[in-house]
């Protein structure tokens, strides 16, 4: 091969790797990556980033080691690309939580790195929070408010509401009272009243009746209360006879009790004369034979006269 073949060979290789180096350059440059970076780059998923920028603190275990790079968002959460110190070493089960600086300052990401003991690789993915500061507090603060001046403008509205078919269902409860209560002075003025002036003049007779014979009255009254007095002094006067006659009606009473006692007793005569069914039988016997007797007697009047001489002078004489 000739000299100048070798040097345009020469030539063509340097500038085809200067191109491909130059490309990979611009790769690397593109997404970010500097391969004469001192810090490791990594990605943290968050459902929102409210309020982070690029250039913002990142902190690990609360010691500034890197800072916010870049963002990509994703239908659903966002990523957030951080650039963190070579010397720090972030493990699989590495978080984040996203959080002011200050009160009201800017935000930054808190990285702890974990405890797993497996490194995440270079570009490795791990899950963070967002822990909100005051302007989230007033955000929500402000959202609440909203929602409850709605909600004081619907209950407004439920009140205003209540009251009128309040008004309305008192209104007509009113109205109905109102009825009712002429229906009664309707029912009074046309039964009660007629009664009412009915036994205010029953009264008035009877006033009057007791005016006109207060004297009559008075004298009854004087009879009663004499004829009481009297009747007090006869007891006062008879209460020793009073007291014979009470024990005379014991005693009878007494007697009256031991006959009763006797008659119930089947060992005596009376006893036996009450309860004996042989002796009722025999009177019924006796009795069964007199009326016989005297059937026959009225049938058979010969039969028992036949030797009777009877004389019968029906004219005086001396026959």
């Amino acid at each position: 091969m000739r000299p100048e073949e070798r040097r345009q060979e020469i030539i063509v290789g340097a500038v085809v790797l200067i191109i491909l180096v130059a490309m990979i350059i611009g790769i690397m440059w593109g997404e970010k990556y500097d391969i004469f970076s001192s810090r490791t780059y990594y990605t943290v998923r968050v459902a929102r980033a409210s309020g982070l920028e690029e250039g913002d603190l990142v902190t690990v275990s609360g010691v500034p080691k890197g800072v916010v790079d870049d963002f990509i968002i994703m239908e659903d959460s966002v990523d957030i690309i951080i650039g963190v110190d070579k010397d720090i070493t972030l493990y699989s089960d590495a978080y984040a939580i996203i959080s002011n600086q200050e009160l009201l300052g800017s935000k930054k990401v808190e990285v702890n790195p974990g405890k797993s003991g497996k490194p995440l690789g270079e570009s490795g993915v791990f899950r963070g929070t967002f822990a909100g500061g005051l302007e989230d507090i007033f955000e929500t603060t402000g959202a609440i408010s909203t929602d409850f001046q709605t909600l004081l403008g619907n209950f407004n509205k439920t009140l205003l509401l209540l009251n009128k078919a309040m008004e309305e269902d008192v209104q007509a409860s009113l109205h109905s009272i109102h009825l009712t209560a002429r229906m009664i002075d309707s029912l009074m003025v046309a039964d009660i009243q007629p009664g009412l002036l009915a036994m205010k003049g029953a009264l008035l007779k009877a006033e009057n009746m007791v005016d006109t014979k207060r004297e009559d009255i008075d004298t009854i009254v004087t009879n009663l209360k004499n004829a009481s007095n009297t009747l007090n002094t006869v007891v006062e006067e008879n209460k020793g006879k009073l007291n014979r006659s009470l024990t005379s009606l014991d005693k009878v009473g007494e007697d009256l009790a031991k006959l009763s006692k006797r008659l119930q007793d089947p060992k005596n005569s009376l006893g036996k004369l009450t309860t004996s069914d042989s002796l009722y039988q025999k009177l019924d016997s006796i009795s069964s034979n007199i009326n016989a007797i005297v059937i026959d007697l009225k049938l058979n009047p010969k039969k028992y006269l036949q030797h009777v001489n009877v004389n019968v002078d029906m004219f005086g004489g001396d026959k």
